[in-house]
């Protein structure tokens, strides 16, 4: 049997952290066995699914390396969802109910009141064949419940969590049709589940009592239930809401905009929660390898964006001018040398920063000495040194001399001089990526609009 897994998100918003790693654990446990990723796009919704956040979702996993091998859409599965409704009515296992929101609501607090937990009463299973025609005369559509196995005791052997069991009357019967004809997840899923021969779910922990209902439905369709992996559910360290709204900075539309690089995202996602250390540079391939249920914690990760931005720079003071040369050229920043970018790696964040170096270095930039006298000793003792070679030590050893000053009150103005920039790299690199004629030209020009000025 080939291990098949599916990643099911629903075309309403945009992927988060949470949801993305939900999709990594499923494709690297799927390419762990030799099996196959399932991409279920869950687009029963008309009214909440759009076509703006499907392309969003799947230009998200494509610049992750997360790749599926069979791809499907749910609202294409209608007609599956419709034989499977009128097969567990036809055995009794679907009904009719007419409630309105206001009157479930009413029950659940009559159920609180009386101490009792918030379970469906199955009045509608009362109703008469009178009852229903009056009702549905009178306008009121149904929606229809799936009936529960009454006392049975559901249990599973999670991959995670062990041995996990449910009363399954503890639970209300589940509501599969809608009253507009939409059908609910838990339907959906598990006729998809059986379909497309899904051997294994990986989910959230927050799905438990989910679970137990869908055994259930399995086996009224008469088919065994998938094995089961509940993973603990990730937070955020600073209670930001872990949503798929465009606005969070959790979403991974908004991480790309930032400049966190996927390998970044890939790595901490896959080790949070293990026993491995978060990582940033590892191959997908090596995460493939290491991956383990057995590694994972029953406690629910933290999640600490500030953790992810750290890492985000180590990585990039990692790579080498050949991986970033694509994204360089695609900034503009074009006929640089390999120093360039040795020179800035560990002084940036993100790297399009390497943007502003760019045009720090080579272009035309505004920063005004007013020490017009400071600015002629730096052109005088450098015109004294080799143009072949410049001694950055010596340089500054004979402006010490002739201007009188040291420390910062020497080094950083001429670092604003040559950069505009206040920070940076160490300024004996500086002065050796730009040369002796770029160095001789700013330091001219500052004293030309220094002139200027005066």
């Amino acid at each position: 049997m080939q291990v098949k897994v599916r990643f099911a998100p629903s075309p309403t918003g945009c992927l988060h952290i949470g949801n993305v790693r939900i999709a990594i654990i499923n494709y690297l446990f799927a390419k762990k066995n030799d099996g196959c990723f399932l991409l279920r796009i869950d687009d029963t919704d008309p009214e909440r699914s759009t076509k703006e956040s499907e392309d969003l979702i799947l230009n998200d996993l494509k610049w992750l390396g997360i790749y599926w091998d069979e791809f499907v859409r749910q609202s294409n599965n209608f007609a599956t969802y419709n034989s499977a409704i009128e097969y567990l009515k036809s055995i009794g296992r679907l009904y009719a109910c007419y409630e309105t929101k206001e009157e479930l609501q009413l029950k659940r607090k009559a159920s609180a009141l009386r101490g009792e937990a918030p379970i469906y009463d199955r009045s509608a299973l009362a109703l008469t064949p009178d009852d229903h025609k009056r009702l549905v005369n009178s306008g009121v559509q149904p929606y229809w419940r799936f009936k529960l196995s009454d006392d049975d005791y559901i249990e599973w052997d999670d991959m995670i969590h062990g041995k996990i069991g449910i009363q399954l009357n503890s639970i209300s019967d589940p509501i599969l049709l809608k009253s507009d004809g939409n059908y609910v997840y838990t339907l959906a899923s598990v006729v998809d589940d059986i379909n497309y021969d899904v051997t294994h779910i990986v989910r959230g922990d927050d799905h438990i009592t989910n679970t137990a209902v869908q055994v259930d439905l399995f086996r009224a369709l008469g088919k065994a239930a998938p094995l089961f992996a509940h993973i603990p559910l990730l937070f955020s360290i600073d209670k930001q809401d872990v949503s798929k709204r465009m606005e969070s900075s959790l979403s991974i539309v908004n991480m790309r905009k930032e400049g966190i690089l996927p390998s970044v995202i890939l790595n901490m996602l896959a080790t949070l929660g293990t026993a491995v250390n978060v990582t940033y540079n590892s191959s997908i391939e090596t995460l493939v390898k290491r991956f383990s249920f057995d590694k994972m914690s029953l406690a629910s990760p933290k999640f600490d964006l500030d953790n992810l931005r750290f890492l985000n720079r180590k990585a990039i003071a990692e790579k080498s001018f050949d991986d970033v040369r694509d994204e360089l050229m695609s900034l503009q920043v074009c006929d640089v040398p390999p120093e360039f970018w040795d020179v800035i790696k560990g002084n940036i964040n993100y790297i399009r920063e390497a943007v502003t170096w760019y045009h720090a270095f080579y272009g035309n930039i505004d920063v005004f000495e007013e020490d017009k006298q400071f600015l002629e000793q730096l052109l005088e003792t450098l015109e004294q040194e080799n143009i072949d070679g410049l001694d950055f030590d010596q340089w500054i050893c004979d402006i010490k001399q002739v201007s009188g000053r040291k420390g910062r009150n020497l080094l950083h103005p001429i670092r604003m001089i040559l950069t505009g920039q206040e920070k940076g790299p160490e300024l004996r690199s500086i002065v050796h990526l730009m040369g002796y004629e770029r160095i001789k030209n700013r330091i001219r020009n500052n004293i030309v609009s220094d002139c200027r000025k005066s």
